[in-house]
This record gives structure tokens, sequence and C-alpha cells, in this order.
């Protein structure tokens, strides 16, 4: 007896000094109660890899984000937005994640492009991760408008958000969001994108330039017009609250978000919610955005193997997949998971998500290897929010964009 319990000791100490240790960090909160769940079972599933979850807010992140580049202590594991990913990479911040075959077979190659440099892959998109439209249809029964069906038009939508628009209870209601849809950014991108617009900036020969052309001047005035003309959008000095959270306190008719919200949803039981479909503009096919977040491994974590083993089993294996779908969030291999998907939102109209996928749209997939890429957006983002905020008029904040974009564009080759 005293011999088997030496050498079960002498087990665990062999085992407790072979775990590895990996952190993995994330800025969506969103997703928090999911990643825990995944985390515990690949932790159950891998006793040789203990994974501890990080919640990190969205300016801190990025703050340890740059200590890849300086070399610094960093996550193993870390969540990366397309837009900032052509700067880390360039940087040598990142490590390549080498994949089997069948993996790399699994995985489709329209996710996994953005992230494929000189071969070489850097990033395992999570997703598919759409912008999505929902609807209070107790607000929409209460004040009589027809819930949308799939020829819903950009017309149509306002038409509704002004009979959304309006006082109960000494509450303000308004129609839809407003300071959200920032014609340059996921959501408002998404109607631009509908309106027929191909991209904000464009490569000629070995050049690029601003193309903020007369398709993103009339979406973003129809956009901004929802705030100062239509008035059935809060501007971003109307509310103290996001429009999620009006949202979510029944104080908005329609949200144009992210499909990965529904679980906010959960918070409000009173809360009747549902998809509706992207609604066309100008008669067009509705293409709105794909969020094409990625897990990568940073190049200074010093458990690379062991990181390489929960990018893969997170995006491919069978049992995270599953409990996404479970959790109504797409997995990475959505298409093999909609029957759970739509199993756990039943009456939320969630079929509506999977039919915009085929012509939706990842934002910037053509320009990862553009090293100033975030530069350029953040000094566009701040023109257009001069518009938005009612400091500048919309045509002086697109030609100041275009001027300063392009100044920052002559050093990208």
């Amino acid at each position: 007896m005293k011999k088997t319990l030496l050498l079960l000791a002498a087990l665990s100490l062999s085992t407790a000094a072979t775990a590895v240790n990996i952190d993995y960090a994330t800025w969506d909160g969103t997703r928090q109660k999911a990643d825990e769940a995944l985390i515990a079972a690949f932790n159950k599933s891998h006793p040789d890899i203990t994974v501890k979850y990080n919640l990190v807010p969205w300016g801190v992140y990025w703050q340890k984000a740059a200590a890849m580049v300086a070399g610094g202590s960093t996550y193993d594991v870390m969540w990366m937005n397309l837009d900032n990913f052509p700067f880390y990479q360039s940087q040598g911040a990142l490590s390549p994640i080498k994949l089997n075959a069948k993996t790399t077979a699994a995985l489709p190659n329209v996710r996994t492009a953005p992230y494929k440099v000189g071969g070489q892959l850097y990033g395992v998109p999570l997703g598919p991760q759409p912008v999505t439209v929902y609807i209070n249809r107790a607000l929409f029964k209460e004040r009589g408008v027809p819930i949308p069906t799939a020829s819903w038009t950009f017309d149509q939508m306002v038409a509704a958000a002004k009979k959304l628009t309006f006082t109960k209870d000494g509450k303000q209601i308004y129609g839809i969001n407003g300071a959200d849809l920032q014609s340059d950014l996921e959501y408002g991108m998404s109607f631009y994108y509908g309106a027929g617009g191909t991209g904000l900036i464009k490569k000629t020969g070995n050049s690029y330039t601003a193309s903020l052309d007369a398709t993103f001047a009339k979406t973003s005035q129809k956009l901004l017009d929802l705030i100062y003309k239509d008035k059935v959008a809060p501007g971003p000095q109307a509310a103290s609250q996001q429009g999620y959270q009006m949202f979510l306190a029944g104080q908005m008719g329609i949200l144009v978000q992210g499909s990965w919200m529904v679980s906010t949803w959960d918070q409000n039981k009173d809360l009747d919610w549902a998809f509706a479909p992207f609604p066309s503009v100008d008669g067009k096919q509705p293409r709105p955005v794909v969020s094409a977040h990625a897990l990568v491994v940073p190049a200074g974590s010093k458990n690379k193997e062991a990181a390489q083993t929960l990018v893969t089993w997170m995006n491919t294996s069978p049992q995270a997949q599953r409990m996404l779908a479970q959790e109504g969030l797409l997995p990475t291999l959505a298409e093999n998971y909609k029957s759970q998907y739509l199993q756990a939102l039943p009456g939320r109209n969630a079929q509506t998500v999977f039919a915009q996928l085929p012509n939706s749209v990842v934002i910037n997939a053509s320009l990862r290897n553009v090293k100033v890429l975030p530069e350029v957006l953040t000094v566009l983002s701040q023109k257009m929010n001069l518009a938005w905020t009612g400091n500048a008029k919309l045509p002086d904040a697109i030609k100041q964009a275009t001027t300063e974009m392009d100044t920052l564009l002559k050093t990208a080759k």
C-alpha cells in the first residue's frame, strides 16, 4: 500500500512538472460565458495543458499587445482583428501557425486567406461574426409596424424607425441606433457595401489612395440623417446609454449590431427580440460585413506548441464547435453546425443570419500587407466622428479624411 501511494505521488509530481500553463486573452465580454466553458472543456480533455482565461478591456488589451512588438511579456493565445493584423505581423510579433492537412482542409479558405502572408498562416478566424439587425417585436406590435421581410429596404427601415420613435411612460424610445452607424466602421459600412461600395482604400499599381467616393458620401449622409434629420436615433450627446444598452432596456426598436450579442439579450427576460433581414439600399442586394477576428500566437509566447493546440481545438474540434452553436454563437465551421445554432435560438428568426452569409463582406481583407493600416483607419474614424458628433459638416470631414489618409498611404508599399 505504501509503495502504491509513493508511486501515485511520484506520478502526480511528474504530471505537474510537465504540465504547460498558457494564457488566453480576449476583449469580448459578450462571449465570456461561452469562452470559459470552452476552456474548461479543453482543460479537461488536455490534462497536460492548463489554460487561463483573461478578459481584458479594449484599451488595455492593445497596450498589452504592444508588448508583443517590444518583446516583453505577452499572452500565449490572443484575439486579433484584421485592421491591426498587418502591423503586428510585419513587426514579427506573431508566430506562424502550423496546422495539419486535415485541419487546414476543414477551415474555409475565404476566412483564413486574410491571415496568410507569404504562404504562412498567422491567424485562425473565430466566426464568422456577421453584422446583423435585431428588432424589438413588442415595440413593432405596439406601434403597428410590420415585421421586416426579406424584401425590406432602407427606406422602409427609416419609415419603421419613425413610427418606433416616441415617448412612453416618460422615457424616450428611439427607432434605431445612430451613433453606432458611423459609415467607416463595421456597422455603418454594412450599408455602404450594400449601396455598391467597393472599399475605402484602393490600390493602383504599387500605391494606395483613399477612396471615399460618391457612394461613401451618399451612404454616410443617409446614416447621418437618422440622427440629425429624421431624428429617429440618439446622437452621441443625446443618450447616457449606448445603443445596445437602450435596446436591452426595451427603449429601442431596431438595433444594427453583431450576431455575437445574443447572450446579452438574456439579461432581460422580458425582451422580445428577433433577427431581421438586412435591408437593401437603392434596390441592391444587401452585403453586410463579417468581422474577421482571429486567434493568434504571439512570437513571444514560451508555449507555442500548446498554444497552437488550443487554437486548433477551438476552431475545429466537434466539441468546441457544438458548444458555441448551442450558445447561439456562430462557430468557425458554422455551416456544419447550422441545426444546433437554430435549435439554440428558437423563434428568433435566426435563419436570416445564415441567409446573409454568402453575400457578406470581410472589410480590408485585401489590405493585410499595408503596415500603416491602423493609423490610416484611425485618421478616417477621427474625421468621420467629427461629423457624427455634429462638430463638422460631412463634406468637410470626408475631404479632411481623404487628405490625411493619402499622406499616410504614401508610405505604404
